[in-house]
């Protein structure tokens, strides 16, 4: 879900010559949906709560993508997803 949103606003962001996505951002009755793109083209979402400070989540957002997004490649993504499976 959250590649397709992040292909999407990319789509629409070449259409309109908006430039890079830096964040995309849903709101719904129950909360936000946050999505995030790193470097490798790969994405981080985060939901929150609907009386967050949606300000503040988008920043810590960008400084774990700034710190960690290097360091979170695919492969331990993966691996890290698969220890939280087993």
């Amino acid at each position: 879900m959250a590649s397709g949103l992040t292909s999407l606003t990319s789509g629409a962001s070449r259409i309109f010559e908006g430039g890079m996505v830096n964040q995309t951002v849903v709101e719904m009755e129950r909360g936000f949906l946050f999505i995030m793109s790193i470097s490798d083209g790969s994405s981080l979402a985060v939901l929150a709560h609907p009386e967050c400070d949606i300000g503040l989540v988008g920043y810590e957002m960008a400084l774990l993508v700034d710190r960690a997004g290097n360091v979170l490649t695919p492969d331990l993504r993966a691996e890290l997803q698969g220890s939280l499976l087993n």
